[in-house]
C-alpha cells in the first residue's frame, strides 16, 4: 500500500468514526426527548447521513442499544482504571458506585433504555457490548480470592456472578420507577457488600459487615426523613400539590 492509500484509509476510517459518534449522539438525544421507539429516519436526519449509513455503521435497533451501552462501559472501565486503586474490595465497590452514577446521571436516556433491553440483557443486546464491568469483578475477587480476602471456600467467578446479579436487580427496580435514584445506590452497593459480608474471611468479613451496616443505616435515615416529610405536610394541609 502507497503512502497516498494508507493516507485515504485514514481518513476513510475518521470519517467512519465521525459518523458512527454522530449517529450514537442523535440515538442519545432522540432516545431523551422521545423514549426508545425512535425510527432510523429520525436519527439519520439529526445526525446528518443517510437511513443507509445508520444501518451500515450501527445495524438494527437491539445493535444500536448494546452500542450506547457499551459506550458507557468503556467510560466505567477508563474512570476506574484512572482511580489506580489497589485494594480489591474497593475496586469492586468503585464498578458499582461509579456505574450507577452514570447511569443516574443521565436518567433521561437508561430511564428508557433499561428496560428495553431487560428481556434480552444476555441475548440480543449483550454482543455489541465491547466490555462487561463484571469482568472488572471478576478480576478484583480473584486478586481478592489470592491474597486471603475471601474464604477458603468462596469462587471468584460465583463471586462477581452474585455481585452482578444484585447489582443489575437494583438497576431494573430503579429503571422501572421502584427505586429513587438515593436507593438505587444504596441498594447496588449493600449487595455487593452483602456478598463480601458472607464470603470475606476474618477482618475483611467484619469490615464487609461494617460497610453493609452503615449503609442499612443510611438507608433508614434516608427513610424516616420521607416519612417525617410526608407527616409534616400532611399535618399542615400541603399535599405537594
Amino acid at each position: 500500500m502507497s503512502r497516498v492509500e494508507a493516507a485515504e484509509l485514514s481518513r476513510r476510517e475518521l470519517s467512519k468514526t465521525a459518523r458512527r459518534t454522530a449517529i450514537l449522539d442523535a440515538a442519545r438525544s432522540l432516545i431523551r426527548e422521545h423514549g426508545p421507539q425512535v425510527s432510523a429516519e429520525r436519527i439519520a436526519q439529526r445526525a446528518g447521513v443517510s437511513t443507509a449509513t445508520v444501518y451500515n455503521l450501527i445495524g438494527p435497533r437491539e445493535q444500536m442499544l448494546g452500542l450506547l451501552l457499551s459506550d458507557l462501559f468503556e467510560a466505567l472501565r477508563a474512570t476506574i482504571t484512572a482511580l489506580d486503586l489497589v485494594d480489591p474490595f474497593r475496586i469492586g465497590d468503585a464498578v458499582v458506585g461509579v456505574s450507577a452514577r452514570m447511569f443516574i446521571a443521565d436518567a433521561g436516556l437508561w430511564l428508557h433504555v433499561i428496560p428495553e433491553i431487560r428481556g434480552a440483557f444476555g441475548i440480543r443486546v449483550q454482543p455489541f457490548v465491547s466490555f462487561q464491568p463484571i469482568n472488572l469483578q471478576r478480576q478484583a475477587m480473584q486478586t481478592a480470592k489470592d491474597i486471603g480476602m475471601l474464604n477458603r471456600s468462596a469462587d471468584a467467578e460465583m463471586t462477581a456472578t452474585q455481585i452482578y446479579a444484585a447489582y443489575t436487580g437494583a438497576l431494573f427496580l430503579w429503571a422501572g420507577g421502584y427505586l429513587s435514584d438515593e436507593a438505587f445506590l444504596n441498594q447496588a452497593k449493600a449487595g455487593y457488600w452483602a456478598v463480601l459480608a458472607a464470603l470475606g474471611a476474618g477482618d475483611h468479613r467484619r469490615r464487609a459487615l461494617h460497610e453493609l451496616n452503615a449503609l442499612h443505616s443510611a438507608r433508614a435515615r434516608a427513610l424516616l426523613a420521607e416519612i417525617d416529610l410526608a407527616t409534616s405536610r400532611t399535618s399542615t394541609g400541603h399535599d405537594g400539590i
